[in-house]
């Protein structure tokens, strides 16, 4: 027998080794509601951006990835530390559910936190991209008036290469807002 087959043979299992353990530690157990543990959503998304305390000890766990070309999502994990819900909240289906007069923290609440925030002389604005795309087209723009409570929301096209962003004509999300 020769030195090549077995040297072919060591490296073919080295190899094999290799691979086997470099997906071993690449890999990310699913997220299951019901299963899934508050110590494995941080694990996976990170530190935690704001925790709300609920009244029957259920905790609402924001993950804010919005300024990462992510998404903003929201855990509601039960009092014994188990995930039983994960959403991304920056879709269009859950900026149509605020409301006027809504208070910030309960905005922050259906949004996450927002990427920028502008203030002016009659309120705040606050900014999440609505994409996913770097840099993100489209945006979402919650204006919030002295008092602090919601006023409007608008979709505006971020024009690229420009410094401010141009609202388009027709891009009201609620009318009523």
């Amino acid at each position: 027998m020769t030195a090549f087959p077995v040297v072919m043979r060591f490296s073919a299992v080295l190899l094999l080794l290799v691979v086997c353990f470099s997906g071993c530690t690449s890999t990310q157990a699913p997220l299951e509601p019901g299963r899934t543990r508050l110590s494995e959503l941080v694990r996976q998304l990170g530190q935690p951006t704001m925790v709300w305390s609920e009244g029957d000890g259920t905790l609402l766990v924001e993950f804010a990835r919005a300024d990462k070309g992510g998404a903003n999502f929201m855990a509601r994990v039960s009092p014994d530390g188990v995930m039983q819900s994960l959403q991304d909240v920056l879709t269009d289906a859950r900026v149509a559910t605020l409301v006027p007069g809504m208070s910030r923290d309960q905005v922050r609440r259906h949004l996450g936190q927002p990427v920028q925030i502008e203030n002016g002389k009659e309120g705040e604005i606050w900014h999440w991209p609505l994409d996913s795309r770097r840099p993100a087209q489209w945006q979402i723009d919650a204006h919030f008036g002295a008092m602090g409570n919601l006023e409007s929301v608008e979709r505006t096209r971020i024009v690229l290469g420009a410094r401010d962003t141009v609202r388009q004509a027709g891009q009201k999300i609620r009318s009523n807002l």
